[in-house]
């Protein structure tokens, strides 16, 4: 009361309903004093990932709009709970830094406090990503959009590639030491190069690996498979395909090769235009 303006403090207050009624009858009725807690069960210590979510949620929306919030409660108890206080913290760190932290001894326990400050521009910034989420909320309960079927076959700026391009890493295939590391620190992936280019030029390269699928060197092949398992999800493909591309991880028990002979019988048809890329 000595430090915030009612009108822009709200106070989250962690599953506490004695501290809860107690802040709502002390403060001031500018303040909003808001409880965290999962509504379906307020004194239950064992909370699931999507009441996490759906409490973070909650506290986020009711404190958008407010400058400066404050968390308040006791943290102890079992590890469940205290998880869950971190997501208050999450919600009320949202564009804005910490400016206090402390604790008070009552009858109850160890209360412990902080205090967060907008940065500039916080409140626009929190409405933004209210926005945003609501977007991917409504995508997510849309589904995946419906692909609409393409029944004819390719046309020739469907097709175009670079026969240079094409040339240089298919020539490449066989180049061991043509590779990048990638991952993280903790666990590094080799990207191979070719393999990785190859499957980026969509449709029009797709004819030129079908052929080099039976190649003689095993290494070959397996940098031929990256590249088709990449270049039939090319969304001109899919489109043609339903949604069928060329997977090898699912079905050790078939040789790649028929694999990729049975796809291209069903679906080559589709690049009656494409002797030009080979």
């Amino acid at each position: 009361m000595s430090t915030s303006t009612p009108d822009s403090t709200a106070v989250l207050v962690l599953f506490d309903e004695d501290l809860l009624d107690g802040l709502r009858s002390r403060l001031p009725q500018a303040f909003k004093v808001v409880p965290f807690r999962h509504a379906d069960v307020p004194h239950h210590d064992a909370f699931a990932p999507a009441q996490r979510g759906q409490m973070y949620r909650a506290a986020s929306a009711a404190t958008e709009n407010y400058p400066e919030v404050w968390v308040v409660g006791r943290r102890s108890g079992s590890e469940a709970r205290m998880r869950a206080a971190r997501f208050a913290d999450a919600a009320a760190s949202m564009v804005r830094t910490p400016a206090l932290r402390g604790r008070v001894q009552t009858a109850q326990g160890t209360v412990e406090f902080s205090r967060w400050v907008d940065r500039p521009g916080g409140v626009a910034r929190r409405a933004e990503m209210r926005l945003g989420q609501a977007y991917a909320d409504s995508v997510l309960a849309a589904g995946p959009p419906k692909r609409v079927p393409i029944t004819g076959p390719f046309s020739p700026s469907e097709l175009e590639v670079d026969p240079d391009t094409l040339s240089y890493f298919l020539g490449r295939l066989a180049d061991t030491s043509f590779y990048s590391i990638g991952g993280c620190s903790e666990v590094e992936i080799v990207m191979w190069t070719a393999s990785e280019r190859l499957g980026q030029l969509g449709p029009g390269a797709v004819p030129a690996l079908v052929n080099r699928i039976a190649d003689p060197d095993p290494f070959v092949r397996e940098r031929v498979q990256e590249a088709l398992l990449l270049a039939t999800q090319d969304e001109r493909i899919l489109a043609r395909t339903d949604g069928e591309y060329l997977k090898f991880y699912d079905q050790p028990a078939s040789a790649p090769r028929d694999l990729v002979r049975a796809w291209w019988t069903k679906y080559g048809p589709y690049w009656a235009l494409a002797g030009s890329t080979r």
